[in-house]
């Protein structure tokens, strides 16, 4: 996210205007923190899906009190990212109006499965499972990710979709209630790589002469 998402100039520009930003190190603090290789700072980003790495980056937006109107698990594309800081904006005026709570969280679950059902076309080509992910899910018996018998019924949702139904379940939590290790349970929770990882290519490339 540092590399790509973040760097880009209206990503920052709008985060500098409407947000009050921060972040913790949950790597050794948290149980739900993945593990996979670690690089360094110089090597590449490379290009991977919406929610890539779940357990390792969780982006929570909230209210000034403290209470969530949108996660973001993993890493996310500059113009999904945009989009979806635009619906946590729209989400916290929501919660700042003179609504009821009933009515106020009946309208929190609306948005998000409006959002993950007329924004899925345009999300939905960046944000398919890794097939580490997929093939976890899979040897499961049972996952919200499997589609139920509706009007498409095989196949897996893409991950924006999930998010997004996971956020319906979940209006405002403070963020102490939040429910983190199921909400961002989107497959593997440990896994290896060895892109951008300048010691890992010459091992690839000798197991690769060897076949």
């Amino acid at each position: 996210m540092r590399a790509v998402t973040f760097s880009d100039k209206k990503v920052s520009q709008i985060l500098r205007r409407n947000f009050v930003c921060g972040w913790d190190n949950i790597s050794e603090s948290k149980s739900y923190a993945g593990k996979s290789n670690s690089h360094m700072p110089s090597n590449s980003a490379v290009t991977v899906s919406n929610c890539s790495g779940h357990h390792n980056v969780q982006m929570f937006f909230m209210t000034p009190d403290a209470h969530i109107v949108n996660c973001l698990p993993g890493f996310w594309d500059v113009k999904s990212f945009l989009m979806e800081v635009q619906l946590a904006s729209k989400l916290n005026k929501l919660y700042k109006s003179t609504r009821s709570i009933v009515k106020r969280n009946d309208k929190f679950l609306d948005i998000h499965l409006e959002f993950a059902f007329f924004n899925h076309k345009s999300l939905s080509g960046k944000s398919q499972l890794q097939k580490f992910d997929e093939m976890n899910l899979n040897r499961r018996e049972e996952t919200d990710f499997q589609r139920m018998d509706g009007f498409v019924s095989s196949g897996f949702k893409t991950a924006d979709q999930v998010v997004h139904e996971r956020m319906a379940e979940r209006p405002f939590l403070k963020y102490e209630e939040f429910d983190v290790p199921s909400f961002i349970d989107m497959g593997r929770k440990k896994y290896s790589y060895d892109f951008g990882l300048s010691s890992q290519k010459g091992k690839r490339t000798e197991k690769s002469g060897k076949r």
